[in-house]
């Protein structure tokens, strides 16, 4: 399959040379990564791009791979100038600062989201000053993103500017300071946390139960049960992310009821969730893994027949297949420190929760 993808690379389509590099990026391996070659070196910026993303999925992590998509920081076109940043933030590519920093202070704002989110990802603190210059942008979006890169850099250096993001006038902007407050916000940060519960814009409202789970702060549990009711879906899923964080065993009754109430998620496997993806792709399909999860986390006394049922009744209504698929959660829930478990696993653990302490 490769060799006839090799030949159809000179395709007179641009459309079809982009699908080219997105399967030869999904077959990955040697033939695949030559196959690039004349794609990388496209004429249309939109091929080029397509290839930079495959190049990241079918290569590996040797310094030969890394420094050859580290030169695609240097194309002529911004879009494939972010696409290089995209990878090489994935790969956590610390080599690759000093020229994602240069991309940062150059003239121009295209590719400076994908810049600062790989950034973060990347963990280096050289890049902190940087990040919290950005954050004082007066576009909108390059706030949010060096809010969310501060975020992931973790550290004090950046706090105050993200505190101070929470009274942005831009609801994107409060919710990825919220986010953000998650990783590098103290128990000081709670009170102004539990008021941007009352935030009329979800995106804010999901960031503050997100870091109040973070931050461990209890007395968020009761308003966290509450927004498990709450008309938006991202903000019900950062609800019972939090209450399992947050470990109080009286939430497992509010748990159960909310998955007895949770869509059924698909039973096809998916592909891991980029951890660059600011808003949550489909949070109302992942609530059901969420709330099992919660109550696998939570504390309890003893089996309760109301949380029993619940859990019965929400493995009935899964295919058997769905029960091996491992649990995939989108930012910024998911855990990148351990392997997934999979649903049977959650619901072995929830059926037998720990007795006086957190999972």
């Amino acid at each position: 399959m490769v060799e006839a993808l090799r030949r159809r690379a000179r395709d007179p389509s641009g459309d079809a040379r982009q699908a080219i590099a997105a399967v030869l990026g999904e077959l990955g391996g040697p033939e695949a990564v030559a196959a690039l070659a004349p794609l990388l070196t496209d004429g249309s910026d939109r091929v080029r791009r397509a290839a930079v993303l495959a190049l990241g999925r079918a290569s590996g992590s040797t310094a030969t791979e890394l420094t050859r998509l580290r030169r695609f920081l240097g194309d002529p076109a911004p879009r494939v100038r972010a696409a290089a940043a995209v990878v090489l933030g994935r790969r956590q590519d610390r080599a690759s600062v000093p020229a994602l920093l240069a991309r940062l202070a150059a003239p121009g704002t295209w590719e400076k989201p994908s810049v600062a989110v790989a950034l973060g990802r990347i963990g280096d603190r050289r890049a902190a000053p940087a990040l919290i210059a950005l954050a004082a942008s007066p576009a909108r979006w390059l706030r949010v993103c060096a809010l969310h890169a501060l975020g992931e850099l973790g550290g004090p250096e950046g706090r105050s500017v993200v505190r101070a993001g929470l009274g942005d006038p831009a609801w994107s902007v409060r919710g990825a300071a919220a986010t953000a407050l998650g990783s590098v916000g103290t128990a000081r940060d709670a009170p102004r946390l539990l008021a941007l519960l009352d935030d009329p814009h979800p995106w804010p409202r999901r960031g503050a139960l997100y870091a109040l789970g973070r931050l461990h702060r209890p007395e968020a549990a009761s308003r966290a049960v509450t927004a498990l009711a709450d008309p938006a879906a991202e903000v019900r899923l950062a609800a019972c992310w939090a209450l399992g964080e947050l470990g109080d065993p009286a939430a497992r009754r509010s748990i159960a009821r909310f998955l007895s109430a949770c869509p059924v998620p698909g039973s096809a496997a998916t592909d891991p969730i980029p951890a660059d993806a600011l808003p949550s792709p489909d949070a109302e399909g992942h609530q059901f893994e969420v709330a099992v999860a919660a109550l696998a986390r939570l504390p309890g006394a003893g089996r309760d027949p109301v949380v029993d049922r619940a859990l019965d009744d929400a493995e009935r209504r899964l295919a058997p297949e769905a029960l091996e698929r491992p649990m995939r959660l989108p930012f910024p829930f998911a855990d990148r420190t351990a392997a997934p478990p999979t649903l049977r696993q959650l619901f072995t653990v929830a059926r037998s929760p720990p007795v006086g302490g957190r999972g």
